[in-house]
């Protein structure tokens, strides 16, 4: 995945990068965490069983799920435009 657009789309919507990191060799997954007014979002994308996820951090590393698209049918900007959806809905 383009770490560089998913900063960028962050950056966009008012949110601070926390973390990136990605494991192509692990089925393409990929993890971004962001924070914004003191509360952390991660989204995940799980190559292996073709999820796309969106998650708020609810109390230290406990994490709720929001929304999840299936990915394994969608190019990087596909996700990446989700990806944007999310945060977007989340800063309004």
């Amino acid at each position: 995945m383009n770490q560089a657009l998913l900063h960028e789309i962050a950056k966009r919507n008012g949110f601070i990068v926390a973390l990136f990191s990605d494991h192509p060799d692990f089925f393409s997954s990929w993890s971004l965490r962001v924070t914004k007014s003191n509360t952390t979002y991660m989204i995940d994308n799980d190559g292996r069983n073709g999820w796309l996820i969106l998650h708020k951090e609810t109390s230290p590393n406990k994490y709720q799920e929001l929304d999840k698209k299936t990915s394994h049918t969608m190019n990087n900007n596909e996700k990446a435009n989700i990806c944007e959806i999310w945060l977007q809905t989340i800063s309004s």
